[in-house]
């Protein structure tokens, strides 16, 4: 365990837990408080933290809301989650259970009386990713005063843009302590893909043209298999990879393939591939998905074309060069969809005729590069800015621990 760490704790501990000094309930140590405003600062905030776990793989990180934020599907159990509400109590109740070294303020949306008591504790405050949504300048006298008096408790700024720039330097904040960074990183890591395999693959398919159907709901199956029935028309050598977003819906694709009378074969098994005669490679393990994005040059992100899903991260397919089709109901992850779709890496589709069109035309390997080149560059977009904050937070707990 990394000196900065042996003091403090011996494992991470579960959200909500508290250590134990002399039978009373002592504040839980967390190395990093990251404070989100909006959406997009939850999966930022994740990518910051596997940035800065790789020279300090127990950092204990701590990210809380003012509660109009939903705690994500399967985050991290040592990764603690807090909401905290704008009155004294709340602030009260949140430093008995937690005690923060350092603490990153994501957009803006002041929280005057937490920042206070913060400073009071002698707790570090960076802001970052601010912009001018995030501050109101023409509040009255006394919610002015108090937003820039909360200002001047941060030893750093990151703006997004000359127009956040402007809004600080407007409220008291010295030009000299704001570095304008662009947009925090919202992306996902890599997935794994073992290289045997995608070298195996890739040579049996011989240069065959190939999309993927990834995280697939049983209920999108008669729209993905009767476009790609319309698309082998025009594209006779394509092969559609389904992978199904619920491993015991296994069998209800095997049906759905069997009613359509396409001709499939379950992997492992790559029969059919090399000669043709295999339309469908049905992909059982949803795990191996780092394996399909590399092979693809079109992904479909599934649980989209029906409602109640929510759709899947759009990063996972852009990270890995692949171009996006999507279907209308990904309201987890509206906001970068249309982030990708605005840049051009993204293309919704709504029925057979939407998705058939937009295989045939991303079947021409220069349409489907330029989309998959601008869902790459939104994906990477950030990247910068998380190596700027990985060295300010090393920089300042390297600080803590000498002082």
């Amino acid at each position: 365990m990394p000196p900065l760490l042996s003091s403090l704790v011996t494992r991470p501990l579960a959200s909500g837990e508290t250590s134990q000094k002399d039978g009373r309930a002592q504040p839980l140590p967390v190395d990093l408080w990251c404070h989100a405003t909006e959406p997009a600062h939850v999966p930022a905030f994740l990518q910051l933290r596997r940035s800065l776990s790789l020279e300090r793989p127990d950092l204990t990180c701590l990210i809380t809301t003012d509660g109009s934020l939903e705690k994500p599907d399967g985050l991290d159990a040592a990764l603690n989650w807090a909401s905290i509400a704008r009155n004294s109590g709340a602030i009260a109740s949140f430093f008995a259970q937690y005690a923060p070294r350092l603490c990153l303020w994501a957009g803006g949306w002041l929280n005057p009386p937490l920042i206070q008591d913060a400073d009071k504790r002698r707790i570090p405050l960076i802001l970052i990713d601010a912009h001018a949504a995030g501050f109101q300048t023409n509040l009255w006298r006394g919610q002015g005063l108090s937003q820039r008096r909360s200002l001047k408790v941060f030893s750093s700024f990151l703006a997004r843009d000359s127009e956040a720039e402007t809004v600080l330097r407007k409220m008291g904040v010295d030009a000299r302590d704001i570095f304008i960074a662009g947009r925090m990183q919202q992306g996902v890591p890599s997935l794994p893909c073992p290289e045997a395999d995608l070298a195996d693959l890739s040579a049996a398919l011989n240069s065959r043209p190939a999309w993927l159907a990834a995280c697939a709901r049983a209920g999108e199956l008669y729209i993905l298999l009767a476009a790609h029935l319309k698309a082998s028309r025009a594209a006779h050598r394509l092969l559609l990879i389904l992978v199904p977003d619920d491993e015991t819906e296994a069998d209800a694709f095997k049906d759905a393939l069997d009613h359509h009378q396409l001709r499939y074969t379950v992997w492992p098994d790559t029969e059919g591939l090399g000669d043709e005669t295999a339309q469908v490679l049905l992909a059982e393990d949803p795990h191996e998905l780092g394996l399909w994005l590399r092979l693809c040059p079109v992904s479909f992100m599934g649980a989209s074309l029906v409602s109640g899903f929510g759709g899947h991260n759009p990063y996972a397919a852009a990270n890995l060069g692949s171009a996006i089709l999507y279907g209308p109901n990904v309201g987890k992850y509206l906001e970068s969809y249309s982030r990708f779709a605005a840049a051009g890496g993204a293309r919704i589709v709504r029925d057979i005729d939407t998705l058939t069109a937009a295989l045939i035309q991303l079947s021409a390997p220069d349409r489907a590069a330029q989309m998959a080149m601008a869902a790459w560059e939104i994906a990477t977009e950030g990247a910068d800015v998380t190596d700027r904050i990985t060295s300010l937070v090393h920089d300042a707990l390297d600080h803590l621990e000498t002082n």
